[in-house]
């Protein structure tokens, strides 16, 4: 039997006392080693320590060796700086 492998791709966090109510932020791993926060509007760049060391509400895989979200930005430049923010496009 062959053994399955998954890699943590992203993670949800809940801020609030209820489901319905409060605040969700999310964590997109890029590549393996980037980490972006999804913040409504605002996407900044987050050290794995950081990621890893949130409460999480949802943990999303996938299995090794199939390609997932980070392959389509692959060729968008990286952030250079954790600290530097940048917004998301208006569409």
């Amino acid at each position: 039997m062959e053994e399955l492998r998954y890699q943590l791709f992203a993670v949800a966090k809940h801020s609030g006392f209820r489901p319905t109510s409060g605040h969700y932020v999310c964590y997109i791993r890029s590549s393996p080693n980037m980490w972006h926060k999804m913040n409504d509007s605002r996407v900044t760049c987050v050290e794995e320590e950081a990621v890893l060391s949130q409460e999480a509400y949802i943990l999303l895989y996938a299995k090794q060796g199939i390609p997932w979200f980070s392959t389509a930005i692959e060729v968008q430049k990286p952030c250079a700086d954790p600290r530097i923010s940048d917004s998301s496009p208006n569409s």
